[in-house]
């Protein structure tokens, strides 16, 4: 048993380290799109996410650019998909390595695992949990609380916890010891940060950002009801994780638990119906992309490598071909994660000098974050968002542009009985007169 343990680790090595190396070629490239740009933006300029803040995410960004420039968040993505993928298959063998690496290039798979947002690390605190089993003690209580400093997901981290040998008490104070990383939300705003996202400096900011009151303000209408339409965009998400090469490890899987494991099946299997709850019912906004599904995946994969480990365990050989055909799946099917580059660029470049923009679109406005905080290419370029106008969100732009005007508030311009899209296009005007010198550019009706 110690030979057997001693060879482990050396394969255990080789096996995170090809998975690392793939995910890092396979990482992202260029300007991405959806909420990708934030992330480089803050681990360019530091401060927090947007809410509830994230700031797990928001810390290991910025340290991750400090240790390797603008490599730094392939690199943290990368470790976190290979130390997920490395927990999930609990074997270290030729046809594990094969089944990873073609896990890890199936498009829909990489585009939740190495995209730059929460899910990435969402999953990996997952994997952690399902490979260490913790009762609800120390340890338990502290994986829940990083769970949450990810995303609101992370609350059904507790489907996969032990329920002998509790201690209650230790459990609340890892608890609060994870959720302690909150604490650098006001921090960030006490120091002046950028990227700001509401000053938590104060209780009720506070509050309002750790709990997105913003997004139910703006999304509630489409919250809290299930829709026909969204429960196919949902379903369709896990046919595509699925189909075609992890059908047959997935009900190998599935069988294998049934005879071994019940209990465990049955957790994984209301891990699957409360991600089904929590997309269709508080964020049916994302249904059928890759910012959904990220519990459901992790169940499939979960099943999946326990469906391979079974074949290898009955005939290494077929276990090594049936891990082939999902290396070549991953192989044939690989696409590079979107890459807007070339849009961005074409968007900005022929901007007169000194352009001010107000953006309604998230990958524009994020990918000119890119360009002008990042890469710091058109400094001179103002970028504004439709639908925020927070005064963060105007200090971030002047802190660069310090001669722009942007004093006009709502009530300068009517008050708040109006809608967002009244109050938007007057507040754009405002901005018009008071920077006569300045071409000012929008993508919404006025």
């Amino acid at each position: 048993m110690k030979h057997i343990r001693s060879m482990s680790f050396p394969a255990i090595a080789f096996c995170f380290l090809i998975v690392f190396l793939i995910a890092f070629q396979a990482g992202q490239r260029g300007i991405p799109v959806e909420d990708g740009g934030e992330f480089l933006t803050v681990a360019r300029l530091g401060g927090i996410n947007h809410p509830p803040g994230l700031p797990l995410l928001s810390l290991s960004s910025r340290l991750s650019w400090i240790l390797f420039g603008e490599e730094g968040l392939r690199v943290l993505f990368a470790c976190a998909a290979a130390s997920a993928l490395i927990l999930i298959t609990k074997k270290y063998t030729v046809s594990s390595l094969f089944f990873l690496t073609g896990v890890l290039l199936l498009p829909s798979i990489a585009g939740r695992l190495l995209i730059w947002d929460a899910y990435g690390f969402l999953f990996l605190i997952y994997a952690v949990a399902y490979f260490r089993k913790p009762p609800l003690n120390l340890e338990a209580g502290f994986l829940l609380g990083l769970a949450l400093a990810i995303h609101p997901q992370g609350i059904f981290l507790i489907v996969l916890f032990r329920r002998n040998r509790s201690s209650i008490l230790q459990f609340f104070c890892g608890l609060l010891l994870g959720l302690s990383l909150y604490l650098a939300l006001p921090l960030y705003s006490a120091s002046g940060a950028v990227v700001d996202w509401g000053s938590t400096g104060t209780l009720d900011n506070f509050v309002r950002q750790v709990t997105a009151g913003g997004y139910r303000e703006v999304y509630g209408g489409k919250m809290f009801g299930i829709s026909y339409d969204v429960l196919l965009r949902y379903l369709g998400s896990l046919w595509k994780i699925v189909w075609p090469v992890l059908l047959l490890p997935l009900i190998t899987g599935v069988i294998q638990l049934f005879k071994t494991d019940r209990k465990l099946l049955i957790r994984l299997e209301i891990l699957v119906v409360l991600d089904l709850l929590f997309v269709t019912i508080i964020n049916p906004m994302a249904a059928g992309t890759t910012q959904t599904a990220i519990l459901s995946l992790f169940v499939v994969l979960v099943l999946a490598a326990a469906g391979m480990n079974s074949i290898y365990n009955w005939k290494r050989i077929a276990g090594v071909i049936a891990a082939g055909a999902v290396l070549a799946g991953g192989i044939l099917l690989w696409t590079p994660l979107p890459d807007q580059e070339n849009e961005i660029r074409e968007y900005f470049s022929s901007a007169p000098f000194e352009s001010v923009f107000f953006i309604s679109s998230n990958d524009i406005l994020y990918g000119g974050w890119v360009l002008k905080y990042v890469e710091d290419r058109r400094p001179d370029i103002v970028l504004l968002s439709t639908g925020n106008f927070s005064a963060w969100f105007e200090r971030m732009a002047t802190w660069f542009n310090p001669e722009v005007d942007l004093s006009a508030g709502v009530l300068d311009v009517g008050d708040f009985s109006m809608s967002r899209e009244e109050l938007a296009g007057r507040l754009i005007n405002a901005a018009i007169l008071d920077n006569p010198n300045r071409p000012v550019f929008t993508d919404i009706q006025r």
